[in-house]
């Protein structure tokens, strides 16, 4: 099976298939480029990385768009039960929100998808640290063996709140369906599918 054709020119990523979609990135967000490889042995994936930073290099806002597809050896497909449906232009997506620590992601996962973002990160010179707020988008096909995922996250700090706040149980949990919302619209104020 041939690599669909991907590219990002003037902060529109274009996707021949799998799916055939343009998204225009929000300009505040530069592009600094894409990375490929095998997920656990089972799927392809092509991440296209855009960031917001300080002057420092620390990544504030971050938006990945993975397009993965399992590999013709298996027969796995993606599977999201639980998520509510979004629609945008002709694409329905599957979307959640939550917040997590990213070193204790990367500890627990040092080969996920995840991992390879921060590793992309680093090897350009920017640091992604600490507790990040994150909007997750899935497109799926009808096969679901093949996805798109857009993933948008901000730095928590600047909220005033932590993870262990955030969490079901936390002091703050109350406040997570306001904070959530607020996230959901910056997200989808990122980019535009075209």
């Amino acid at each position: 099976m041939t690599s669909p054709q991907r590219s990002v020119q003037n902060n529109i990523l274009r996707s021949e298939e799998l799916p055939a979609i343009q998204i225009k990135i929000d300009p505040q967000f530069a592009y600094i480029g894409h990375t490929n490889f095998i997920l656990y042995d089972v799927a392809h994936v092509e991440q296209h990385h855009f960031i917001v930073t300080d002057t420092q290099k620390r990544v504030q806002r971050r938006l990945w768009f993975q397009l993965e597809g399992y590999l013709d050896d298996n027969d796995h497909k993606y599977n999201y039960s639980g998520m509510e449906t979004l629609r945008l232009n002709d694409f329905t997506f599957l979307h959640n929100s939550y917040v997590l620590n990213i070193e204790d992601v990367y500890r627990e996962r040092p080969t996920s998808d995840s991992a390879h973002v921060v590793d992309f990160l680093t090897e350009k010179g920017y640091v992604l640290s600490g507790e990040l707020m994150t909007k997750r988008m899935v497109w799926l096909d009808a096969d679901l063996r093949n996805e798109l995922m857009s993933i948008y996250s901000e730095i928590l700090g600047s909220t005033g709140y932590r993870v262990s706040d955030l969490s079901e149980g936390g002091l703050s949990a109350a406040e997570w369906p306001a904070l959530s919302q607020a996230l959901h619209e910056r997200a989808l104020a990122s980019f535009t599918i075209i």
